[in-house]
């Protein structure tokens, strides 16, 4: 069996990482998406934060990274959708607190969150108003 180069290695890694997140959906590599994938790369090739991320990075020179959209009835047009994400680790709320602050997510209430209910999984990147429609827990 012939062995690839490293090079070569991480390229096939970034296609089958992406292939496995996005399942077919190749308009939606938001951040959640964009930094699991990263991470990944760094954990299977013993790389650091900057490193995977350079590499990650690299890859979307030649393949672009597609975020979804969808119509906000709040804002009456097509607008890009961001994850809601519920039930933050206290570990990780820095984080997800300044990624909401840059808009590439939005931090959902736990309380809203009970059994039978569903709750948005996605929210307008414009007002941060949840969209239902594209998708529920």
């Amino acid at each position: 069996m012939t062995r690839l180069d490293p090079e070569q290695e991480v390229r096939k890694a970034l296609d089958d990482l992406h292939a496995s997140y996005l399942k077919g959906n190749e308009y939606d590599e938001g951040d959640p998406i964009f930094y699991r994938i990263t991470y990944r790369l760094e954990e299977k090739f013993g790389l650091t934060r900057e490193e995977a991320a350079r590499l990650h990075r690299k890859y979307h020179e030649e393949h672009p990274r597609r975020v979804s959209e969808g119509f906000c009835e709040n804002c009456n047009r097509v607008v890009g959708i961001i994850p809601v994400i519920y039930g933050i680790q206290e570990s990780d709320m820095a984080n997800m607190k300044k990624a909401e602050a840059e808009g590439r997510l939005i931090i959902g209430d736990m309380k809203s969150v009970s059994e039978g209910r569903k709750v948005a999984m996605f929210g307008c990147k414009v007002c941060r108003g949840m969209l239902p429609k594209y998708g529920t827990l």
